[in-house]
């Protein structure tokens, strides 16, 4: 023993023989929640794709749009902070860099006199618990301790200047301070957690770019009354529910990784050691959003003393499976409201459909089925998934078989939720309905609805509109330089913006365009073969643009479904013309079934802009 190490006992050195091979916690979660979110990258690169068609001058600066691109920032970011979260995995090395030059984190020296230092026996101590690890130090004052990967295997905890007075205050409180650091080290969490981490990043940063790209649009948008704010809507309050459901995922991630390094902590330290290591920290400042990220302090002490009971077991494993059902039910929320913005449905049927489409998420989706493979893989795998991050530390904490086996139920029961096939629809018969009670003798039969064509539907409400320009000829009639039958194609489709319904139908729509000939007649008629436009008769002609409005009806029995179209025909030098277009449609659907009445109503909306070459 050394002068300054006076009555410490030094445990055994491990070896290979200690090597984990046991369970010792819940599964990586914050692995597993970088991988869901690598897996919305095709996603981000078609956003990305989209958004850039937008931000040209060409397409001016209208609110509607620069607010549905702001939200369009707000949904991508989450993945953006991932996916620079998994760049920074491999290598680390850039990582690594960033850190030590943000924190001036150094490697420790000695005192002159030859006496160990604070940094010495530090360093001592973290060799004896996990062998291979590196001390790094800093005299900033705003944190205890943070991990942070030194390489791919390799690992480096720095240690800050309040640790130091800890250390020299109370030094088993300090110690269970670097054992958190350590009980990181087991799941690789170096890597996805600590010191210059995308995840505490996205929830520092979060709040910060919601209330600049999210709600600061929104209310300018909604204070100016631009036409196009309603169609906003239902996009609005999936952006909204973004915000919790994000930050739900992960820091349910993080608080997990948290808890379970305390239970490390807890065990590996000398009694009570762990306690006052936290309630050291919980006198040091922190800013209100490292709340977010570390749970709060009377929370890691009830998991910290009762780390071994079955309940505090079950709760740690099951933390971020809550979050993800949790976040499924905003997601339920959001559709059934954004539904009932979209469609103009009754609440019954927005719920419906909401339910449904909930439903066919947690089956078809992969977030359940990767964290019902993940809870039985682990068992296998725990061993292996800690050397393969070099840990050579002590095996410390057991978990109980038969309870981790019990949490496997919930993702079991959320998929055979989605799986069971759905229940009979509103105002359909039922089995009870065919065996209820007749009505009493004498009373008059109740009169059965008859079948009738649905009413052609009305233009939708808050469309946008070319406008008319300044001393225009109103006449509809063509110059006389148009007096001739002129034939076109379509070049390119330089843009497209949903105003309703989803992009994948306004893409649709612009693929069907992307090949199209379009005729216009010498008396201002506008015809396009090979697409599902109606007739465009011209209504404004002047200095070179033309304005087209058509309008087109088709009913059935039991349908009819009406299509708006206006355009704007602008020359250009050369052979080509650039044509805008804003295409609604809305289909109604009434029909009678068994005399019970079933009606609905969808739609969609886009404008786009086309080049078209004159032939």
């Amino acid at each position: 023993m050394s002068p300054a190490d006076p009555g410490r006992s030094v445990p055994p050195a491990p070896g290979s023989a200690s090597r984990p091979t046991r369970l010792w916690g819940p599964p990586p979660w914050l692995w597993l929640t970088l991988g869901l979110f690598a897996g919305q990258v095709p996603l981000l690169v078609d956003w990305l794709a989209w958004t850039a068609s937008w931000t040209g001058t060409e397409h001016g600066r209208d609110p509607a749009l620069l607010t549905a691109l702001a939200l369009t920032v707000v949904q991508l970011l989450p993945v953006v902070f991932l996916l620079a979260g998994a760049l920074s995995v491999a290598p680390p090395q850039p990582r690594t860099w960033w850190v030590e030059r943000h924190y001036k984190l150094q490697p420790p020296d000695h005192e002159p006199d030859g006496t160990p230092h604070v940094y010495d026996q530090m360093r001592r101590f973290l060799t004896r618990q996990a062998p291979g690890i590196e001390l790094r130090v800093t005299v900033r004052r705003d944190l205890l301790a943070r991990v942070y990967p030194g390489g791919w295997r390799t690992t480096r905890v720095g240690v800050f200047s309040p640790l130091v007075s800890l250390w020299q205050r109370d030094r088993e409180a300090a110690e269970a301070v670097l054992l958190h650091e350590i009980g990181h080290l087991r799941y690789g969490e170096q890597h996805v957690t600590g010191l210059g981490s995308p995840f505490t990043g996205l929830v520092r940063a979060w709040p910060y770019v919601f209330t600049v790209f999210g709600l600061l649009p929104v209310a300018l948008l909604l204070a100016s009354g631009n036409a196009a704010a309603p169609l906003l809507s239902a996009q609005i309050v999936l952006v909204v529910l973004a915000v919790p459901k994000t930050l739900l995922v992960v820091v349910g991630a993080l608080w997990t990784a948290e808890l379970t390094a305390d239970r490390y902590a807890a065990a590996a330290a000398v009694p009570t050691a762990q306690q006052r290591a936290l309630n050291a920290l919980a006198q040091s400042t922190h800013d209100a959003l490292a709340r977010l990220y570390h749970p709060p302090v009377r929370m890691r002490l009830w998991f910290a003393a009762r780390a071994e009971q079955p309940v505090t077991q079950l709760l740690l494993v099951l933390l971020w499976p809550a979050a993800m059902l949790t976040e499924n039910l905003l997601d339920l929320c959001g559709a059934e409201l954004a539904y009932r913005l979209l469609d103009d449905t009754t609440a019954a049927d927005a719920t419906r459909k909401a339910v449904s489409l909930a439903r066919e998420q947690l089956a078809s989706g992969p977030t359940w089925w990767a964290t019902l493979g993940t809870l039985a893989a682990w068992p296998l795998l725990t061993g292996v998934w800690a050397r393969l991050w070099g840990w050579r530390g002590r095996p410390v904490g057991t978990f109980s078989p038969a309870l981790y086996a019990t949490s496997a139920l919930l993702p079991v029961l959320i998929l055979l939720l989605g799986l069971l096939p759905d229940g009979p629809k509103p105002g359909a018969p039922s089995l009870a309905d065919s065996r209820a009670a007749a009505p009493p003798a004498g009373t008059p039969p109740t009169p059965c609805l008859s079948p009738s064509k649905p009413a052609a539907p009305i233009r939708p409400d808050g469309l946008p509109s070319f406008t008319t320009p300044p001393a225009a000829d109103t006449t509809a009639s063509p110059s006389p330089a148009d007096n001739r039958m002129r034939s076109f194609h379509t070049l390119r489709v330089t843009s497209t913006e949903p105003l309703s319904g989803s992009l994948t139908q306004a893409q649709d729509l612009a693929d069907r365009l992307a090949h199209v000939g379009w005729t216009l007649s010498p008396d201002g008629t506008l015809t396009a073969t090979g697409a599902d436009l109606p007739e465009l008769r011209t209504t404004v002609v002047h200095d070179g643009t033309r304005l087209l409005r058509g309008e087109r009806t088709r009913t059935t029995d039991v349908s009819a479904t009406t299509t708006w179209v206006e355009a704007r025909l602008r020359r250009q030098t050369g052979r080509t013309v650039r044509l805008d277009l804003i295409r609604a449609a809305t289909g109604v659907t009434h029909a009678v079934v068994a005399c019970r009445a079933f009606d609905s109503t969808v739609t969609t909306a886009a404008r786009l802009t086309l080049q078209l070459e004159e032939q």
